[in-house]
């Protein structure tokens, strides 16, 4: 009973000395939220109950901008240093720890308070954008969902930052290394993947540089995490609670460091001297690798990335000495752990340069496979690759993107075989910066949901005659044109347009049973197109006008750009019973 009455006591006097952080966090949120809603909202006569709809979806769903991001990152960064200042100045810390509290109670009180004060000015903020968009009859199922998920995006990754920040915090003596130790866990899964891609971009020829955050390492970083928490897509339950998990991790390992962490600590640069050596290892090491790409990107010279590791190690070194002991005189201090550090730098170089993992012979079992996709960089580059989307619009991307993410090639043989004879056309002069003209990209589609990408050169004839065997292939010919998977969409097609090759143009609007008939001759003869046809000269170009109502009004736009040939004799056949 008495503990829980100083909890509540220590809450309020706590809350008060805070109270200047709740009302910038409102004014803030206040600007980010309701302000915003009136701002995107225009002036407008009377209610327009679409339109506030609309505005308030709208507002909700773009909360994976920058804005709302950067105030959590800010507020999580102020809050859990702001909380325990106390602990950088050695009388506070007296003070403090000489109250009869036990420490969890005064941490427990302090941690409350910095999640409330994010909290009450996000909750107010978020149910005034609500009452405005309810006074314009804009408040939907839809809108109540997206405000739900935004709040719980948001909120989570708030969580999960200040229990980082706090670890941070008690990990630290005073506030310069505070903020650098933030920053060091909020930043160093993102450099440490910055790193791993330059390495393998400029020393793995088989390498295929993959988005950011497709790669598990970017968890580390709690900042690509968030981006995930925003990205309301079929896994983001699932995130948020790996989110709200990790959050709960680092809030108890930031009770136990603030139980364990010695009164005296407010005069040193980390509050545990053991952590010296593990930090000035996970500095730096990458630091002197990066150093060293640096020079290497500029001259393509291993002398050059031996004279960037040796410089960047160093500066690194001494630094890390000098924040560690804060004094000038103990930069060159534990020599021994420097040089274990550039030892290791130069291992991992090695490692990368001479491939001794294996990365590039690498070839997975076909037994593994759920199913493979293939591109070739040279081949059908010019035909446009669109999705719709589920606004019901078509949305364009690369020829690569769209072969990457929608071609299924459940007969292995050929693509298999394309790939091992890619590894043997592999030259042992080869780098990934040297690899160039006709490549090929595989995807290999792993049963445990695993993908794996590796790009190999096409220089024999063996390559040329699988080439031609995947392409085809039914499942390759579907993976790469848009056009043939788009039947259901056929109602939205309107009309032609047709170029032939001295450059006459034909331009015609067609009835539905015309357009069927131009759509299915030209997919029959799509499918039953050979890869020699994609190397030969084109007899006109085809293209297809897309018409239809959307929430945003008319829609108007060509799909395609694609080749006619000589034997494409459904589809001429056609175009000429349309005069063309």
């Amino acid at each position: 009973m008495t503990s829980g009455k100083l909890f509540v006591r220590i809450l309020k006097t706590d809350f008060k000395q805070r109270a200047w952080s709740l009302l910038l966090g409102f004014i803030v949120f206040f600007l980010c939220l309701p302000a915003a809603y009136l701002l995107m909202l225009g002036s407008q006569v009377g209610t327009d109950p679409i339109r506030a709809m609309r505005t308030a979806r709208e507002l909700f769903r773009s909360s994976g901008s920058l804005m709302l991001p950067f105030i959590t990152v800010a507020a999580a960064c102020i809050c859990a240093p702001g909380g325990f200042a106390y602990l950088h100045k050695r009388s506070g810390t007296d003070y403090y720890h000489s109250l009869p509290v036990r420490r969890e109670t005064l941490f427990a009180a302090k941690y409350v308070n910095g999640i409330l004060i994010y909290l009450l000015s996000f909750v107010i903020n978020l149910l005034f954008t609500l009452l405005l968009a309810a006074a314009g009859d804009g408040v939907t199922g839809e809108v109540l969902r997206g405000a739900a998920c935004m709040f719980a995006g948001h909120m989570t990754a708030y969580l999960m930052l200040y229990s980082i920040a706090l670890a941070a915090t008690f990990l630290t003596g005073n506030l310069p290394v505070n903020i650098l130790m933030i920053g060091f866990l909020y930043l160093y899964g993102i450099f440490i993947r910055f790193l791993r891609v330059c390495l393998m971009d400029s020393f793995l020829c088989t390498y295929v540089h993959s988005s950011w955050l497709e790669d598990i390492g970017t968890v580390l970083s709690p900042l690509c995490f968030y981006t995930g928490l925003t990205a309301y897509g079929e896994g983001w339950p699932a995130h948020v609670l790996t989110g709200l998990l990790i959050a709960a991790g680092f809030s108890v390992l930031a009770m136990l460091l603030y139980r364990a962490r010695p009164s005296e600590a407010s005069d040193r640069a980390l509050a545990f001297p053991w952590m010296r050596l593990p930090f000035k290892f996970l500095v730096c090491v990458p630091a002197g690798l990066m150093g060293g790409w640096f020079f290497y990107s500029m001259r393509m010279s291993m002398g050059w990335y031996l004279f960037g590791i040796v410089v960047l190690w160093l500066i690194s070194s001494v630094f890390m000495e000098m924040v560690t002991a804060l004094s000038f005189r103990q930069g060159f201090a534990h020599w021994k752990s420097s040089v274990l550090c550039l030892a290791v730098s130069g291992f991992v170089l090695l490692v990368f340069v001479q491939d001794l993992t294996g990365y590039d012979t690498y070839l997975p079992r076909k037994d593994s496979l759920a199913y493979m996709a293939v591109n070739v960089n040279v081949l059908d580059t010019d035909q446009d690759a669109y999705s719709w989307g589920e606004d019901g619009l078509p949305y364009y991307e690369s020829m690569y993107s769209y072969r990457m993410n929608h071609m299924r090639l459940s007969d292995l043989d050929a693509a298999y075989d394309l790939a091992a004879e890619g590894i043997q056309a592999l030259e042992p002069d080869d780098n990934a910066l040297t690899l160039d003209g006709r490549i090929i990209t595989v995807r290999f589609a792993m049963k445990s949901g695993k993908d794996i990408y590796r790009r190999y050169p096409m220089r024999n004839e063996e390559q040329a005659r699988l080439l031609a065997q995947v392409y085809d292939s039914e499942e390759y010919k579907e993976g790469s044109f848009s056009i043939l998977t788009d039947e259901e969409h056929l109602e939205y097609y309107t009309g032609i347009y047709y170029r032939d090759f001295l450059g006459q143009e034909y331009e015609q609007t067609l009835s539905a049973q015309d357009m069927e008939s131009v759509y299915r001759a030209f997919t029959a003869d799509l499918r039953d197109a050979s890869l020699a046809d994609s190397f030969t000269q084109e007899i006109g170009t085809l293209s297809f006008r897309i018409e239809r109502d959307t929430w945003y009004g008319d829609y108007d736009s060509t799909l395609g750009s694609y080749p006619v040939y000589a034997d494409y004799e459904r589809t001429l056949a056609v175009l000429d019973d349309l005069g063309i």
